[in-house]
């Protein structure tokens, strides 16, 4: 008796060891082990610094999400109020507004024939629109998000990038910033939008076109922007922003996306001179820094690894005559190394510094020919 007393005694506490061990194991895992095993171990795991300038922060993949979620809404929220679209002006029927509703008398919100974003606060607003097609800016309208109209005064065209640059007057236009050239990287999450509240979530993955030809000119552009999910036709015209909200890129009528830093020059133009006056240098160059050196031995310095080496295009044309560049006595196989002391590497381009600046502005070249260190100003002339 006192046997069997004893085994149900230790049954008991076996039984209720167990129970005890599964209740606190799953007490430990809810609100103790949840960090652990989620990789941060005592709070958040920050790599704001390690990750192209993003702010990645890791605390769980649900957290993560959530957060994620609410700052590309956010992000959506700001970029809009930069956006607006392009409509034909409407003619109000004459009814009696009070009493009667007529269609004709409303904006479709849908029925834009075009979109754009607000570059500055007093009414520039660049788009990709042809507007070659329109005979009058003044039979055209933009209307902002929140709905307020203005009429289109001015339309000036950019013919290097085949943008259009509109005015409404206004003062009050909500303006983005735009991103740094040195921000836009590979692996950067980018937001596209357009008026009709298409939304695409993508990265870049490239920032060279496919087409990409070995000798290229200072006077036009080949970069461009290539994102691991091309978003659709429905989303023709987009804007692209960073999670920051800033301006990334803009597609123009090809589908093309180019970064906001192809439209600098033309913009500082406009703002100056109420005219687009884009720069022009005049040479076909190779960009170095997409060779590699078949024998390394060969060389026991860097002459020929970075910078831009002024070669012959397909018509045999090195440096174009009259140019600014020939003016100075630039040659084939010059290789210009900086630009007002901006060195040419994997971050700079020589055609998009010097498209930064625009038709008169004086640079500072600095270059080897034959291994001599030579530096020469040059007054940039305009594109034709």
């Amino acid at each position: 008796m006192k046997n069997n007393n004893f085994l149900i005694i230790i049954s008991l506490a076996v039984i209720f060891g167990l129970a005890a061990g599964l209740v606190g194991g799953l007490i430990a895992r809810i609100y103790i082990l949840d960090n652990f095993y989620n990789i941060p171990f005592f709070g958040e795991i920050d790599l704001s610094c390690e990750y192209n300038n993003q702010r990645v922060v890791i605390q769980g993949a649900k957290k993560v999400i959530v957060e994620q979620n609410i700052k590309i809404n956010e992000t959506i929220d700001l970029a809009n109020k930069s956006l607006v679209g392009i409509f034909k002006k409407q003619l109000i029927t004459k009814t009696n507004l009070t009493t009667n509703f007529n269609l004709n008398n409303y904006y479709q919100s849908e029925q834009n024939i075009g979109q754009g974003v607000v570059i500055t606060s007093d009414g520039w607003i660049v788009t990709n629109l042809q507007m070659e097609a329109i005979s009058k800016s003044t039979n055209y309208v933009v209307i902002t998000k929140d709905k307020k109209i203005y009429s289109v005064d001015k339309i000036i065209k950019d013919n290097l990038t085949s943008f259009n640059f509109i005015h409404v007057s206004t003062k009050d236009l909500s303006v983005r910033k735009f991103a740094v050239s040195e921000e836009i990287n590979n692996g950067n999450l980018v937001i596209a939008l357009n008026w009709n509240n298409n939304v695409w979530l993508s990265s870049i993955v490239n920032q060279q076109s496919k087409n990409t030809k070995l000798i290229n000119s200072s006077d036009n552009f080949t970069k461009e922007l290539v994102l691991d999910n091309q978003f659709g036709k429905e989303l023709g015209g987009v804007i692209l922003f960073n999670l920051a909200g800033d301006i990334v890129a803009l597609t123009d009528n090809k589908g093309i996306i180019r970064p906001i830093n192809q439209l600098t020059g033309a913009i500082n133009s406009l703002l100056n001179y109420k005219e687009i006056k884009r720069a022009s240098l005049g040479v076909n160059y190779i960009d170095l820094k997409f060779l590699i050196l078949s024998d390394n031995s060969v060389l026991n310095d860097n002459y020929f690894k970075n910078g831009a080496i002024i070669s012959k295009e397909p018509n045999n044309t090195a440096v174009v005559k009259n140019s600014s560049a020939y003016l100075v006595g630039l040659k084939e196989n010059d290789i210009i190394i900086s630009v007002d002391d901006l060195e040419l590497n994997e971050k700079n381009n020589l055609t998009d510094i010097i498209q930064q600046h625009i038709a008169g502005d004086k640079i500072s070249v600095e270059y080897l020919r034959n291994k001599e260190k030579k530096q020469v100003e040059i007054i940039l002339g305009q594109l034709k």
